[in-house]
């Protein structure tokens, strides 16, 4: 049998090699190509990222939708510096956009008047080696294919730090800020300190502050939130803070080491004060919420860029303290006001200052204000008048409250097209309101409100025991003062002059950082003043007549109770001779006749109130036997005679019984019952007879005394009436008063607190552009 030779197979290994080398070669080939594609679409969205970044960094206003040819413009200006836009294979597509915020995912809405810019560029490059070996097989595959890449780009709204009435905030005052803080038992002492550079020129960021605080939440996070979700946060996670928190957490935040050590030093004196320990703060706030930062309140905002403004430290330290001293919720007395003891002079803090921090819309509020001026004739000099006005049933009684600033400002614009950035506010101020009447304990230093609608009905003036004047009333303030800044240049702040009253200051630090306003409101505060004087002197005047100011415009003026006075003023004048507690008709016909003297001093108590013994016919009774004669057959006597016959003579068995009989509204008092049961009565109601009667022989209240009165100026009070007659020596002394209430006004504005009334600075801290971001 022939065998075949076994011959072994030879080439499977290479070309098991050879297809491997294929495969390779062509996956290198595909991720070469893949890679190609990749790398365009990497250089098409650093096209649009670029393009959409610059257009609305570029944009002055920073939002799209105010110049969409502009925003079209500066992207494709970007596209064709990075050499796009160069041939037909190259497009773009530029539009404004508007952004929903409302979900977790940022949403874009077509909207031409939207804030963003979207940017979409495309381009036409080859296509995959797949596709072309496709098309060259005959299949239906296109030769290039079209890549896209799209970015949206947003500004954060440009944001301001600011406040206003700062002159009430300066720490190193020693006026108002002074009083709060010695009433609270600080010593003012302690904030000398506060004046060094160091303090004035740190700042801190509502980023760093919550961080500090220990607020778990990533900075993008917080930037993403509106103000309202900030608060409902901070509010959960840090709560109420007190003072010496705020002031730990601002060490933490001081990186020179001096200033640290002053800041520790102020806080252990603070602290160690019961009253400073007990206050606790908001930190943040929207709208009129009563908070140390005021944010902006929109539902749709985002905090953005307000997070990363910056606040001066001094700044955030003077608000803490007098929101904190606001929550006393207490007058504080002013002793070195209280003119040797006439008027009783109080200071609170109604509502506390604030600090703006936000975009366009931002308000901060200055502090509110409110003085008591307690005008009572019962505490004239130290209470020594007081018996002389029991005696007389007098009282007067002028509850003086005057709300002497509150005002906001409101960001109207922010220009960052310029260097440095400027700011332009709407400020609302309400000057002076005055009100005349009694508040609640409650309600005198805890509201907001102005005075207008807390005052209660209040009995003002109380003569011969009857309340003659009674309400309330009220001048109101010098409402909606609004006025721009700044209107015009800048202008330093050593040409500023008294009559430029309201000013803004940029934070740029040097001397040309302050505007002109242009408002002059000192006209407008003077004639305030001047009503305030007015109208207190005329409501003195309802002593003697109806007053006829704007400040009595609400009050009661009682006709009724005039008419009743000549009944008190008799009764008045029999007071004086009671003896073992009755009447001495002698002794009242002497004193009506020639008025009362004090016998150590020898001044005139009482004056006459009859002017002389007058006769009259039908004065005195003819006698009968069991009831006197009818009047027609009365004699004619003196006014001392009938007086006595009415009182002291008996003309009839009846009248000798104790029955009267007799007419013209008289009643015998001889009689053994009424002398015993009822003397005293018969007596007065007989003088108040005699004498409404004869009311042309006495003048009780002239009205020109209250004219005169009410004339501001003049110290001195003349009389005429028995009335004004009888209270002159508390007049003279009351009418001084009321005619300084004006320059009393002046001293506590000025001299005391520290106040320029009329004067309403804006400090803008710090400006904050907001930068731009790419949000899709």
């Amino acid at each position: 049998m022939n065998h075949l030779p076994f011959k072994q197979q030879t080439g499977a290994f290479s070309i098991m090699a050879a297809g491997t080398l294929l495969m390779a070669l062509l996956t290198l080939v595909l991720v070469v190509d893949t890679s190609r594609l990749y790398a365009e679409q990497r250089k098409l969205q650093k096209l649009a990222d670029t393009a959409a970044l610059e257009s609305i960094s570029r944009l002055a206003s920073g939002a799209c939708g105010t110049d969409p040819a502009s925003a079209r413009r500066f992207a494709e200006e970007n596209l064709r510096r990075q050499q796009f836009l160069h041939s037909e294979e190259e497009s773009a597509i530029i539009e404004c956009v508007a952004l929903d915020t409302s979900g977790e995912i940022i949403q874009l809405i077509q909207n031409p008047n939207g804030p963003a810019v979207r940017a979409q560029v495309l381009q036409e490059v080859p296509s995959s080696l797949i596709l072309r070996s496709g098309a060259a097989l005959g299949l239906d595959f296109p030769a290039t294919t079209q890549l896209q890449a799209e970015a949206t780009a947003a500004r954060d709204e440009p944001v301001a730090v600011f406040s206003i009435g700062a002159q009430l905030l300066q720490l190193q005052n020693d006026k108002l800020l002074g009083i709060l803080l010695r009433t609270v038992g600080v010593d003012v002492d302690v904030l000398t300190l506060l004046d060094a550079d160091g303090l004035a020129n740190a700042q801190i960021t509502p980023s760093g502050l919550l961080s500090a605080l220990g607020v778990d939440i990533g900075i993008q996070q917080l930037k993403a939130l509106s103000p309202s979700g900030l608060v409902d946060l901070v509010n959960t996670q840090v709560g109420l803070l007190g003072i010496d928190e705020l002031l730990e957490v601002s060490l933490d935040l001081i990186t020179d080491s001096v200033l640290r050590a002053q800041v520790a030093a102020l806080r252990t004196t603070l602290i160690s004060n019961p009253i400073i320990q007990d206050i606790q703060l908001q930190l943040f706030g929207v709208d009129a919420e009563r908070a140390l930062i005021s944010l902006t309140s929109a539902s749709d905002a985002r905090l953005g860029s307000a997070l990363d403004a910056g606040i001066g430290l001094g700044q955030l330290l003077s608000t803490a303290i007098l929101v904190g001293v606001s929550e006393l919720e207490r007058g504080l007395v002013i002793p070195e006001l209280n003119l040797l003891g006439l008027v009783d002079v109080q200071l609170g803090v109604v509502e506390p200052p604030s600090i703006g921090v936000g975009p366009v819309g931002t308000k901060a509020y200055d502090a509110q204000i409110r003085l008591y001026l307690d005008i009572d004739t019962d505490n004239l000099l130290g209470g020594s008048l007081r018996f002389l006005t029991n005696l007389l049933g007098t009282r007067v009684h002028l509850p003086v409250w005057i709300d002497l600033v509150s005002g906001e400002a409101t960001l109207e614009t922010l220009s960052c097209d310029v260097n440095p950035p400027t700011a332009k506010f709407d400020v609302n101020a309400n000057l002076l309101g005055i009100c005349i009447g009694e508040i609640p304990d409650a309600l005198r230093w805890s509201s907001a409100s102005s005075c207008q609608g807390q005052t209660q009905e209040t009995e003002l003036i109380k003569l011969l025991h009857l309340p003659v004047l009674s309400g309330r009333s009220n001048i109101p303030a010098l409402q909606n003062l609004e006025f721009s800044v700044p209107p015009q240049g800048l202008v330093a702040r050593d040409q500023l002059t008294d009559s430029e009253l309201n000013q803004v200051c940029l934070p740029d630090g040097s001397n040309n950082s302050c505007y002109k306003t242009g408002a002059n409101l000192l006209s407008d505060l003077g004639n305030t003043t001047q009503r305030l004087v007015e109208g207190l002197l005329d409501l003195l005047s309802g002593l003697f007549r109806r007053p006829n100011s704007q400040l009595s415009s609400g009050l009661d003026f009682s006709q009724a109770a005039q008419n009743r006075l000549i009944e008190n003023l008799a009764t008045q004048y029999l007071e004086a001779t009671k003896r073992n507690g009755f009447y001495n008709v002698a002794d009242a016909t002497q004193i009506i006749l020639q008025g009362q003297t004090d016998p150590v001093t020898g001044q005139q108590i009482l004056p006459p109130l009859i002017d002389g013994d007058f006769n009259f016919p039908r004065a005195i009774p003819t006698t009968g036997l069991l009831a006197v004669r009818p009047v027609s057959q009365w004699n004619t006597g003196s006014f001392s005679q009938a007086f006595h016959a009415y009182t002291s003579v008996p003309y009839s068995v009846l009248d000798l019984l104790g029955i009267s009989t007799l007419g013209n509204g008289y009643t015998s008092c001889a009689g053994l019952l009424t002398s015993l049961l009822a003397w005293n009565r018969c007596v007065e109601g007989n003088l108040q007879q005699l004498l409404k009667q004869h009311q042309d022989r006495y003048t009780l209240a002239n009205s020109t005394d209250g004219d005169q009165l009410a004339t501001p100026g003049n110290q001195e009070v003349s009389c005429s009436g028995a009335l004004c007659l009888i209270l002159r020596p508390v007049l003279n002394l009351l009418k001084p008063i009321l005619n300084g209430v004006g320059a009393l006004l002046d001293n506590i504005l000025a001299g005391v607190l520290g106040v320029e009334i009329g004067r309403s600075t804006v400090e803008v801290h710090s400006i904050e552009c907001g930068t731009a971001r790419l949000v899709r």
